[in-house]
């Protein structure tokens, strides 16, 4: 399960659920305590907020390329640390009572995240984990209105993600 908010956008919270599906190979060093991870993902994130009349949302699908320095502190659990390149596929943003809000040049395509996360591997071959991603480069430029006058700031992805995996 992720769960995500944009951070620049006037809006706080985890309010945003999306899916988070991939595929990985890692190759383990010194006796399998130390590995290397790359990984291809994809992510539905964004934001959600729920204002006096209406819902707001951003939608963001991407594919997200994760490269990942683990180390296997202790009896199956796992700390990760790494850069993910993330490549946008689409952007859209809804305001319920105008529709579909115009975003032309305002989301980048392309955004250098930073992951961390644990893991607990409780079998051979299954394991559940935990990872922070938050963005190091922008994801674009939201237009706030401030007393009139239109001014624009940075927005990051920011995202908490629950997992389950299996390792062949």
């Amino acid at each position: 399960m992720l769960l995500t908010q944009v951070d620049g956008d006037d809006f706080n919270g985890y309010h945003k659920m999306g899916a988070f599906v991939g595929g990985f190979a890692n190759i383990p060093f010194e006796e399998k305590k130390i590995q290397l991870q790359l990984e291809i993902d994809y992510a539905q994130k964004g934001s959600r907020a729920k204002m006096d009349y209406s819902m707001y949302k951003i939608r963001i699908h991407q594919i997200e390329m994760p490269f990942l320095f683990g180390w296997n502190f202790w009896k199956g659990f796992l700390l990760e640390i790494g850069p993910s390149f993330n490549f946008l596929v689409s952007a859209k943003e809804f305001n319920t009572l105008y529709g579909e809000l115009e975003t032309e040049n305002r989301f980048h395509l392309f955004e250098l995240g930073a992951v961390a996360g644990v893991g607990y591997r409780f079998q051979d071959h299954y394991g559940i984990g935990f990872r922070f991603n938050y963005s190091i480069t922008s994801i674009g430029r939201m237009p706030v209105d401030r007393n009139g006058t239109t001014i624009t700031h940075n927005m990051w992805n920011n995202a908490l993600l629950f997992f389950a995996y299996y390792q062949f």
